[in-house]
Formats: structure tokens, sequence, C-alpha cells
């Protein structure tokens, strides 16, 4: 289990958990991003937000709200 801040760009897996703020969970599962949510990590570079395509979406997540999204990632990716 990995953090979203965590998986390098190019990188696909599975949204396991959303935690922090009840606000920020709201906020973010009414974009898409729930548990059993796939994704795939288009850009992550330090100093700018976490770009991820998520239900044909492209979504850029600050990098600290990304630390409280825990994910699995596909291994054969």
């Amino acid at each position: 289990m990995k953090k979203l801040n965590e998986v390098k760009s190019g990188k696909s897996g599975t949204i396991l958990s959303v935690d922090g703020r009840v606000d920020f969970q709201r906020r973010i599962t009414a974009v898409g991003v729930t548990p059993g949510s796939r994704f795939s990590v288009v850009r992550n570079e330090a100093k700018y937000p976490v770009l991820l395509k998520i239900r044909s979406t492209l979504l850029a997540v600050d990098r600290s709200d990304c630390a409280e999204i825990a994910v699995e990632v596909t291994e054969n990716d």
C-alpha cells in the first residue's frame, strides 16, 4: 500500500481509501476519487500537484491531499 503522492508518473492502480478532513473527503469523492476506482498518474513532479486520470477525467490534486489517499499500484505497469 502506498499513498497517491508516492506513485510515479506512468503507473496505475486502485484507490483503497480516502482519509483526512471530512470536507476534503466530501470534495474528492464528489469528483470520482472513491475506493475501488482505477487511476493512472499522468504527472507526479515535486512542487506541482499530482495529475491523474480517473474515470476518463484528468484531475490535479494537491500533493498534501494526495498523502491522504491510500492506493494499490498495479505492479505490471
